[in-house]
């Protein structure tokens, strides 16, 4: 199999760490393209030219990064990803949550990067679903479970994508537990190998 990632991006970083959680590392070559830049590969796998793209063994591309996420699952002998939140509503909507969140800092560092023709609008919109987003996360962190899974692999993507990306949203330095939770997880070499850049 191929995953064509980009390094920045935070949903090809919760595809990166899949692989490495359910051990297929060794049946998923990992390749590095800047969507924008429009290559081929990536072009014709994937019609909206987005990372992370999954090509399988047998020519099949998968997108969208829950998509490839539930995929790389079913291949694992003990696939364990998602199966909490598909027993669980809340935490299947805590999971969505932060999928949400995910949207909203990656749409909040596509407006900044209009430079003067930001909006004021949308920057207070974006800003505003991060400090409730976050806030709820963090006051539902006890039901996390203990197992590192879906919904934590996206909650480090997200609170890592925050501070390389936004290193101004000074707000996230006061979810002292969600930073302690993110923290207690840096030690995994899943986290530390995809580290933004």
């Amino acid at each position: 199999m191929k995953l064509i990632y980009s390094d920045a991006s935070p949903y090809a970083r919760t595809a990166r760490i899949a692989v490495r959680e359910l051990g297929l590392s060794a049946k998923v070559e990992e390749i590095a393209h800047h969507p924008f830049d429009n290559p081929k590969e990536l072009v014709e796998a994937n019609p909206l030219c987005k990372v992370p793209c999954l090509i399988n063994d047998t020519g099949m591309a998968l997108f969208d990064s829950q998509v490839i996420g539930e995929y790389l699952d079913a291949q694992a002998d003990d696939g364990t990803l998602f199966s909490d939140i598909n027993k669980d509503w809340q935490l299947r909507t805590l999971y969505s949550l932060t999928r949400g969140l995910l949207d909203t800092a990656v749409a909040l560092q596509q407006d900044k990067m209009r430079g003067e023709g930001q909006s004021e609008f949308w920057q207070e919109r974006f800003y505003g679903a991060l400090d409730r987003g976050l806030a709820y996360l963090q006051q539902h962190l006890a039901s996390y479970p203990k197992r590192f899974e879906i919904l934590s692999i996206n909650t480090v993507a997200l609170v890592d994508y925050l501070r390389f990306r936004h290193p101004e949203y000074k707000k996230l330095d006061g979810f002292t537990k969600l930073n302690m939770w993110f923290d207690e997880q840096q030690n995994r070499p899943s986290v530390t190998q995809t580290a933004p850049k």
